[in-house]
């Protein structure tokens, strides 16, 4: 699949580094998992409704380095800093802003109308999945998460250069282990919780959890090199402080054609209001005790027509 894939977007950043973007078609998938934590659950349809460019690889040092204008950034284990290794130790600030950077200084050669965001972690986790249901892209268990990335069985303790493992269905790289990579969005344990079977585009706001933007913990996903392989998953969400550093931690770019998921436009693509959550609660109510998520499964397809697979 990855060998007919279009041509990637070039972004240069400078006379000798640019970054490479993958483009991610809009559709549809079952974000979360049933066997996993409960703030994963429960598992329900989202839908993407615009295509999207994704970074084919994390930020790595040489990439990052162009912005603060400083050589490769040293691995606090004293680990030697290597250009084409993911940068490291990144706050949620300096990852926004870092993409605040790209989309001023490098409008021109970005696509017409497209901005530098985190992706929300709607857009990763569906980015991620490239259309399996599986733990990891490449199926489920340790040894299929040692076919796609590095975790804390298998990368000797540190990080590596991007894209020595296979990618998955959209090209992307290193989407599973090396370093965690920041989310937009805002954590919240409930969040699933407030959502139906036809959620859009859904986006986790500060205001929406009543807390200011300056304080409000952020979504890593992917997991990381010092990472167990349960938190590699394409499931897994955690939160951290927007200033806390961490040197398994990472991010990657998104460009989203105006506008964001942050900014929902008038056409209604932001996350299903709460109200309709009644008939999903409803659901979940006459499922309890079949042991899974099929109420849910069985609701979205009563909004979402079935591929041509069948599934």
């Amino acid at each position: 699949m990855v060998a007919d894939l279009p041509n990637p977007l070039i972004l240069p950043l400078n006379s000798s580094v640019s970054m490479e973007f993958r483009l991610i078609p809009q559709g549809q998938f079952r974000m979360g998992s049933r066997n996993g934590e409960s703030d994963e659950q429960p598992v329900h349809w989202v839908k993407i409704t615009r295509p999207f460019y994704l970074g084919i690889y994390p930020v790595t040092q040489e990439q990052f380095a162009v912005w603060t204008e400083s050589e490769w950034i040293a691995h606090e284990n004293n680990f030697p800093g290597n250009p084409h290794h993911p940068v490291e130790n990144m706050s949620w600030n300096e990852a926004r802003n870092f993409c605040e950077w790209l989309t001023c200084e490098h409008q021109s050669h970005l696509p017409p109308d497209h901005v530098a965001k985190l992706p929300s972690e709607a857009h990763w986790e569906y980015a991620c999945r490239a259309g399996t249901e599986t733990e990891y892209h490449t199926g489920d268990g340790a040894a299929a998460l040692s076919a796609a990335g590095w975790f804390d069985e298998n990368s000797a303790n540190k990080t590596h250069p991007v894209g020595e493992k296979l990618p998955n269905g959209f090209g992307l790289y290193d989407m599973h282990g090396n370093v965690r990579e920041w989310c937009g969005d805002a954590i919240h344990d409930n969040a699933y919780r407030k959502r139906v079977a036809d959620t859009r585009d859904p986006f986790v706001k500060a205001s929406d959890i009543g807390v200011s933007e300056e304080h409000t913990y952020r979504v890593t996903r992917g997991g990381s090199w010092i990472s167990s392989a349960w938190r590699c998953r394409a499931a897994y969400r955690f939160g951290w402080g927007p200033g806390n550093r961490y040197r398994d931690r990472g991010f990657r770019v998104c460009l989203f054609l105006g506008p964001c998921p942050d900014e929902p436009d008038s056409t209604g693509a932001e996350s299903e209001p709460i109200p309709g959550d009644a008939v999903r609660r409803e659901a979940e109510t006459q499922s309890q005790g079949t042991g899974g998520d099929e109420a849910e499964v069985n609701l979205s397809k009563s909004r979402f027509p079935s591929r041509s697979d069948g599934t």
